[in-house]
C-alpha cells in the first residue's frame, strides 16, 4: 500500500546502509519547493514565495499569511531523492520516515517491502515523483484560481494600524463590495456592471452619498443635492428654495382669512385680464387674415414690368448683378410677407447667417450638398435623415475621423423587424479558434498610440476555413476608399454574439454540462 510522505522540520532518525544493498536505482531529483498555498475555503487562501519551482499546496481553515511563510522556508531547501534498494540489510528498529544514506545518497525510507527469510532483507524505497502524482493528483494553481473564481465569491478582511477594510467580490458576475474604517472616514462602496455604483462616506462633516447620477451631502441640520424627491413631508420650520416647480395644488389648513381674500381678488384679476388678453388675440388674428387678403390681392412687392427707385429703397420684379452688396436680404413670400433672411451677425466670429421663419431645406438635385468650415455645429433635439435611413459616411466619399458621444449608440434589435431568427452555427464559434487579437498604430493616426482590434483580413481567412461565406455573415464586408483602392472592414458589433456564444460553451464544458452548437 503506497504511503504519503509527511515533511517534518527534520526526520526522526537517521538509518547508514553504506553498500549493503544488493542493487540501488535512483531516479531523478525533482525541483524544491518553491511556494506554499494554504486553502482557508473554497475562495480565499494565503501564498508565500514564487513559482520557480513545486507548490506545496495544503488545505488549512485557520492558515494566515505568517503560517504560509513559516512552512516555506522550513521546507524551500529540502531535496527529495527517489530511489529503490533491493535487499537491503536495513536494522530491524528503522522505521517508515527515518532518513536512510545507501550507496551514496541521502533520503527518506517511505517504502519497505519486507521480506521474512533468513536475512530478512527489505526492499525500501522512495517514490518517483510521477508515482506520488499518480496517488496524490496535482492540480496546478492556475487551474484552482480558475475553479475558485469560476464557482466562488471572494472575500478578504485586512486590517492595519491605519485602516481595517473588508472586501467581497464575484469577477464573474461583475460585482464587488467594499467597506474600510479608517481614523477619520467611514465609507463603504458597492460596484456594479457597466461601471454603475454606489458610494457612502462617513465623516466629521456629515455623510455623502454618491452615485453615476450625483452626489448628496447629509448634515444633522442640512441636506445638499441637485435633485430632492419626497413623496410626503410634513415640514414645521422654513422652507428656503430659489424655484419651487409643483404639479399639484397647495393647500394651507390656518390660512388668515384676509390673505385667503387677496388670493381670491388676484385670481379673478388673472382670470379678467385672461379673457381681455384671448379676446384681443382674436381681434388681432382676424386682423392678420384680412391683411394678407390685401396683400395677397394688390400683390404689394411685386411691380410687373416697372421698376421704382428712390433714396430708401429700389423696388422691382427681378434684380440681375454680378455683385450684390448689402447687410440684411430679407426673403418675401408672395403675399409680400418675410419669412426669411440672409444677413451677416453683430461680430466676426457670427459670419453668415441664413435664417427661416419655419423650415429650412438645402437642396442640390442629384448632385452633393458640401457644407466646409473648421468647426460645425447643430443645435437641434434630433439630427435625423429625412424619409428612409440614411449611411453617415462613405468609404469612398469620406469617413468620419472619430465619432463623440455622451452615450452609447442605439441600434434597432427588435425581434418584429427581423426574420429568420437562429441560434449562432457551431462554425461560427470554431471560427473565433482562427481569429487573432492584435494590436496596431493607424497610418493617419496623429497620437502615436496603440489600437486592439482584429485585421480584416485575417477574419476573412477564418470564414473561408470554416466555410462561413460573406453572404451568410456580416461581419465583415469590403468598399473602396476616395481613391478606388479596395478596403476591407468590419462590423465589430457581430463579433459580441458569437463571443458570448463562445462563452457559454466553454462554461458549459468547465461544468460538465457541455452541448455541441448547432451546424
Amino acid at each position: 500500500m503506497p504511503l504519503r510522505l509527511e515533511v517534518t522540520a527534520s526526520l526522526s532518525d537517521k538509518v547508514f546502509l553504506g553498500n549493503l544493498a544488493a542493487q540501488l536505482e535512483t531516479g531523478d531529483v525533482p525541483s524544491n519547493i518553491s511556494r506554499v498555498i494554504l486553502n482557508v475555503d473554497s475562495g480565499n487562501y494565503y501564498t508565500s514565495g514564487d513559482d520557480t519551482g513545486r507548490t506545496l499546496e495544503v488545505a488549512c481553515p485557520w492558515g494566515s499569511q505568517a503560517m504560509a511563510d513559516s512552512i516555506l522556508a522550513a521546507v524551500k531547501n529540502y531535496s527529495y531523492q527517489p530511489y529503490t534498494a533491493e535487499d537491503a540489510l536495513l536494522d530491524p528498529a528503522a522505521e517508515l520516515g527515518d532518513a536512510v544514506t545507501v550507496g551514496g545518497i541521502y533520503s527518506v525510507i517511505a517504502s519497505a517491502d519486507m521480506q521474512f527469510d533468513r536475512a530478512c532483507a527489505p526492499t525500501i524505497s522512495a517514490p518517483e515523483s510521477d508515482e506520488i502524482d499518480d496517488e496524490y493528483p496535482y492540480e496546478t494553481r492556475e487551474r484552482k484560481e480558475t475553479n475558485r473564481q469560476l464557482a466562488q465569491t471572494r472575500s478578504l478582511i485586512t486590517k492595519t494600524s491605519e485602516q481595517i477594510r473588508l472586501e467581497v467580490e464575484n469577477e464573474l458576475k461583475g460585482l464587488s463590495t467594499e467597506f474600510a474604517v479608517e481614523l477619520e472616514n467611514i465609507t463603504g462602496r458597492v460596484n456594479g456592471l457597466d461601471g454603475e455604483f454606489s458610494e457612502l462616506s462617513l465623516t466629521i462633516d456629515g455623510l455623502t452619498v454618491t452615485d453615476s447620477t450625483g452626489t448628496t451631502k447629509i448634515k444633522g441640520s442640512s441636506v445638499e443635492t441637485d435633485t430632492l424627491i419626497v413623496n410626503a413631508a410634513n415640514i414645521n420650520g422654513t422652507l428656503t428654495a430659489n424655484q419651487i416647480n409643483l404639479s399639484g395644488a397647495i393647500t394651507w389648513g390656518d390660512l388668515a382669512q384676509d390673505t385667503q381674500n387677496e388670493i381670491d381678488g388676484a385670481y379673478n384679476a388673472a382670470s379678467s385680464a385672461q379673457s381681455t388678453a384671448s379676446n384681443a388675440y382674436s381681434l388681432a388674428s382676424s386682423a392678420q387674415a384680412t391683411a394678407n387678403s390685401a396683400n395677397s390681392t394688390v400683390s404689394a412687392w411685386k411691380y410687373l414690368g416697372t421698376t421704382y427707385i428712390d433714396g430708401t429703397q429700389l423696388m422691382t420684379g427681378t434684380v440681375t448683378a454680378s455683385t450684390l452688396r448689402g447687410g440684411t436680404i430679407g426673403i418675401l413670400n408672395d403675399y409680400g410677407s418675410q419669412v426669411g433672411y440672409i444677413t451677416v451677425g453683430s461680430s466676426t466670429t457670427t459670419g453668415l447667417q441664413l435664417i427661416s421663419g419655419g423650415n429650412l431645406y438645402l437642396a442640390s438635385g442629384s448632385c452633393s450638398v458640401q457644407m466646409v468650415g473648421r468647426n460645425m455645429s447643430v443645435s437641434c433635439n434630433n439630427f435625423c435623415p429625412s424619409g428612409t435611413a440614411a449611411n453617415l459616411g462613405n468609404s469612398s466619399l469620406g469617413m468620419w475621423q472619430a465619432v463623440y458621444s455622451y452615450t452609447a449608440e442605439i441600434q434597432t434589435s427588435d425581434e418584429n423587424i427581423k426574420h429568420d431568427i437562429a441560434e449562432i452555427p457551431q462554425k461560427y464559434i470554431d471560427m473565433m479558434d482562427d481569429i487573432v487579437p492584435v494590436i496596431y498604430k493607424m497610418d493617419n493616426g496623429t497620437s502615436d498610440r496603440y489600437h486592439t482590434g482584429f485585421i480584416a483580413q485575417n477574419v476573412k481567412e477564418a470564414m473561408d476555413a470554416h466555410g462561413v461565406s460573406d453572404l451568410e455573415l456580416a461581419a465583415w464586408c469590403k468598399d473602396v476608399d476616395t481613391e478606388g483602392n479596395e478596403l476591407q472592414m468590419l462590423r465589430y458589433m457581430e463579433f459580441i454574439a458569437i463571443m458570448w456564444a463562445k462563452i457559454k460553451q466553454l462554461e458549459a464544458k468547465i461544468n460538465g454540462t457541455s452541448q455541441e452548437g448547432s451546424n
